[in-house]
């Protein structure tokens, strides 16, 4: 073999590296770019649910910023701020309306339990979604500790 030879064997290996950082480096800033607009995206659904005075929960702010739940949950920003939103909201409920109280207009007793029923049916649905959160919390928490575990090698 002649030098020439060996110039060049010894310079192809080298040729793919630089291309291979270039292109490493093209995606990272992708990934990059693609996360900024994503957190944009739910900062903005963020402020319209609360201009709008609507609920604001993980599956509400993923669903107006076309972002995934995983997302929300991993982004260590965005995650504790719609926590306590979401907090905030479930400590402010709305009192009812002052009015006249049925049982005092008209002795209705079907109207007052109807209005209890109303309200109870109220909690318990606040108290489902409170836990349908909780759960799918716990689901992107599960999801990000797998994650973790194959990023170290372990697969469950």
């Amino acid at each position: 073999m002649n030098t020439a030879d060996q110039r060049k064997t010894s310079t192809q290996p080298q040729e793919p590296a630089p291309a291979a950082q270039r292109r490493a480096e093209a995606l990272r800033r992708a990934a990059q770019a693609k996360r900024k607009n994503a957190t944009a995206r739910a900062e903005v659904a963020i402020r319209q649910l609360v201009k709008n005075q609507q609920e604001i929960n993980f599956r509400s702010v993923a669903r107006a910023g076309n972002v995934s739940l995983d997302f929300l949950y991993a982004n260590p920003d965005l995650r504790p701020r719609i926590e306590r939103l979401r907090a905030q909201q479930t400590t402010q409920t709305p009192s009812a309306p002052a009015g006249p109280n049925p049982s005092e207009t008209d002795g209705n007793i079907a109207h007052v339990l109807a209005g209890k029923l109303r309200e109870e049916r109220a909690a318990r649905r606040t108290a489902v979604r409170d836990l349908e959160d909780r759960l799918a919390a716990s689901h992107g928490e599960i999801l990000r500790l797998r994650r973790i575990l194959q990023q170290h090698g372990i697969h469950t």
